[in-house]
């Protein structure tokens, strides 16, 4: 049997006031619209109906949700212990008339066993747990089918942009590599159908996040041009050569799919 995992176990790196803070004021409606390599390798690996139940983990503003809902015809629900940020999300849902149920509740107090999903998915959750192979096991529990994991790629250029500039948000993370997310999906029973860096040459901002910058608009916006010039420009480029590389050095994000076996 699966031992229950309390977020007070001291495996988190980042608090409740934190998240409750960051999606109390954000800005609505929102739907996600992930870059043209990781669009392409979900609507390659994930079934496109409305028959299909779909989780979001740790889901505040519901921008996923709402791109699923949207783009897959999913049945959407959301799980988020954060109250402020459960309700921006209940109100993002509300807005783009999608009907979803948004889980006010901590993750580790699900019982996996009654509650399941054809798709589970996370983005920017696992790597926010010392050990993530506790956290994966009982996402892996959820799951009918599927599980989607995206996480930040803290290697390359944007991990230097992390360690130097946004150095209080990287220590809120654990670096995970190609490897570590195969590995990390396989011990827990998945058959692996994607797993690699997504996005192409991408950099992340790097006056965001950062509380000096945070206070300082005009220097966050001198900071952040040049990564803003180059991640259009690789755009540009990549849909001219029709070809998005994919890159531990300046891949901003990795992404999973997998099939539970």
């Amino acid at each position: 049997m699966m031992k229950a995992i309390n977020t007070l176990d001291n495996n988190a790196l980042t608090t409740k006031a934190k998240w409750e803070a960051i999606w109390a004021g954000v800005k609505l409606p929102f739907v996600n619209e992930p870059g043209d390599d990781m669009k392409e390798q979900l609507e390659t690996y994930l079934p496109h109906n409305g028959l299909y139940s779909f989780i979001e983990i740790g889901c505040a503003p519901g921008g996923w949700m709402a791109y699923f809902n949207k783009h897959f015809g999913y049945r959407v629900a959301g799980l988020e212990y954060a109250e402020a940020a459960a309700k921006a999300t209940q109100l993002n849902m509300k807005l783009l008339a999608i009907d979803a149920e948004v889980f006010v509740q901590d993750f580790f107090s699900i019982d996996c066993t009654k509650s399941k999903y054809d798709i589970v998915f996370s983005a920017g959750f696992i790597e926010h747990f010392r050990d993530p192979l506790p956290v994966m096991d009982r996402i892996v529990a959820l799951s009918q089918r599927y599980v989607v994991t995206i996480v930040p790629n803290l290697f390359g250029v944007n991990g230097c942009i992390g360690k130097t500039i946004q150095s209080k948000v990287y220590a809120e993370h654990i670096q995970i590599d190609v490897s570590a997310l195969s590995g990390l999906h396989v011990s827990c029973g998945l058959k692996t159908l994607f797993c690699d860096y997504a996005g192409g040459a991408r950099l992340i901002a790097p006056g965001a996040h950062n509380e000096f910058f945070n206070k300082h608009r005009y220097c966050a916006r001198i900071v952040n041009t040049p990564a803003g010039v180059f991640n259009r420009l690789s755009t540009y480029v990549g849909a001219f050569l029709h070809y998005i590389p994919r890159s531990r050095l300046l891949s901003d994000s990795l992404l999973y799919i997998g099939l539970k076996e």
